[in-house]
């Protein structure tokens, strides 16, 4: 990969694409279109508060300035008002193909009205820190924000001071994102009650995820007169989940502590579903073929054409047939040869990369974005040999790329489990190793992998089917029920 920028200019979209479901800033809070709901601790119960999050956001030079305004209130009539601007720096770390932010807070101000009392928010300290992993098929990241709030009670009523800190983690690809929070609150407040001053501290836990996933379903038709029994639909759809945990101190009428206050909860916010029909394929060669679900997937997705009637199941997948097949799975898209105008005449033209790719080739646009963004790589030098059959190993290679989980597999000399682990190729040995784990590529019924076999059409659509359904299911499962637990 050349800069990470060409991946983000690469990225479009062919398929609904989302970023994130609705940001609901730093406060540990969830949003869906309509609504914000969050819970405050300081008042020594678990108090939830909703109602409107504006969002407003610019960027300049790699640096973005966001702003949130909260206008919420409590069951029992309380209310907070609360303005947050915070300024996130980006800083692209080409060689990793990685970007790193910092991001501060600007200006605040808060007022939390709860049980006749009034908590102002006097000072706020904030740092947070991510790191991006861009990939071409899912960016990965992870970050921490940490932070202290004080706030006065009642003017002259004593302090209440919230240490906070916080693990991030998260990515985003062409069916949906995920991003899920584990914050923790520390408590200490200094209150004054009939001239008696009163100490006394509570913790509290909150995760919060905001998922947006996709699915894929076949739908019948049901009426008879109709020129295409079925077709698939594609869904996507977003949800925000929070659960909290919390140790708090328990008062009494006068302010005193009298014992412990603990407990736990949940809240959840669905976002409008987005529905999308999509075409359905006329081909007459996959009837009876074990892999017709995942050929017609890919065609009704338009993966791969529907300029023919004939898929050709059975045939050896070329090498150009099967990066533009997965460039496409991956929203990767196709580079665009720049036009010779009369002021750029004087330009040099256009030079393919590989000797045997022509920039007037139908699919140059998209060998060459996958050769920029690290999919795929010559045969030789300046060679791509477009037509050459592609083989198991190059498969693997591909798939993980595009993932970007090549690191999971084992480090120094390893056995991949395979019975013919010795002619893997050495360049193809931890990607298939890899992918053999997530369940992308898997072996025969003698335990053989056949890394050097040619892959037929067939197996190459339905490895690419495997992919997305990785993308779109095993993924959200891994980062939201292992880290949110619900």
């Amino acid at each position: 990969m050349k800069k990470i920028m060409i991946i983000l200019i690469l990225l479009f979209m062919v398929i609904p694409v989302y970023a994130f479901a609705n940001d609901a800033g730093y406060e540990g809070g969830i949003a869906n279109e309509y609504e914000y709901k969050e819970v405050v601790f300081i008042t020594g119960s678990p108090v939830v508060f909703d109602g409107k999050l504006t969002v407003s956001q610019s960027t300049r030079s790699g640096t973005t300035t966001s702003t949130y305004r909260y206008q919420l209130s409590s069951g029992d009539g309380g209310k907070l008002t609360r303005t947050l601007t915070f300024t996130t720096v980006d800083t692209p770390k080409d060689q990793y193909n990685q970007v790193q932010s910092n991001t501060t807070l600007s200006r605040f101000s808060e007022t939390i009205t709860e049980g006749g009392k009034v908590y102002r928010l006097s000072s706020y300290d904030f740092n947070g820190s991510d790191i991006k992993s861009i990939n071409p098929g899912v960016d990965y990241f992870a970050g921490n924000f940490a932070g202290r709030k004080v706030y006065t009670l009642n003017n002259n009523g004593g302090t209440i001071v919230v240490d906070i800190t916080d693990k991030t983690v998260g990515y985003s690809h062409a069916y949906g994102s995920v991003k899920t929070q584990q914050i923790n609150y520390t408590i200490e407040g200094n209150t004054v009650s009939n001239n008696t001053n009163i100490s006394w501290s509570g913790t509290a836990n909150v995760n919060v995820s905001f998922t947006v996933s996709s699915d894929l379903q076949y739908v019948t038709n049901d009426p008879n007169y109709i020129s295409f029994r079925g077709g698939y639909l594609l869904s996507q759809a977003g949800q925000d989940v929070m659960t909290y945990t919390y140790d708090l101190p328990e008062f009494d009428g006068s302010g005193n502590v009298i014992g412990r206050n603990t407990g736990s909860s949940s809240a959840s916010l669905d976002e409008v579903p987005q529905e999308k029909r999509l075409v359905v394929p006329d081909v007459r060669d996959i009837n009876g073929t074990w892999g017709y679900d995942d050929i017609l997937k890919l065609m009704s997705m338009e993966i791969f054409p529907n300029d023919s009637k004939y898929f050709g199941p059975k045939l050896p997948i070329t090498r150009t047939d099967f990066t533009v097949a997965v460039a496409k799975a991956i929203n990767l898209a196709p580079y665009t040869v720049p036009k010779m105008t009369g002021y750029s005449k004087s330009k040099t033209a256009e030079v393919s990369p590989f000797v045997d790719v022509s920039t007037s080739d139908s699919n140059y646009g998209y060998i060459k974005a996958a050769s920029q963004a690290g999919l795929i790589s010559g045969t030789a030098p300046n060679q791509f040999s477009p037509d050459k059959p592609l083989t198991r190993a190059e498969a693997a290679v591909i798939f993980i790329r595009a993932l970007g989980l090549s690191n999971l597999a084992p480090s120094g000399n390893f056995n991949t489990g395979f019975k013919d682990d010795v002619s893997i190729p050495s360049w193809a040995k931890r990607d298939i190793y890899v992918a053999n784990e997530i369940g992308l590529l898997e072996g025969d019924s003698y335990g053989n992998i056949d890394a050097n076999d040619t892959l037929t059409r067939e197996e190459a659509a339905a490895m690419i089917s495997r992919m997305i359904d990785f993308m779109m299911k095993d993924l959200t499962v891994d980062y939201v029920q292992k880290v949110i637990n619900y």
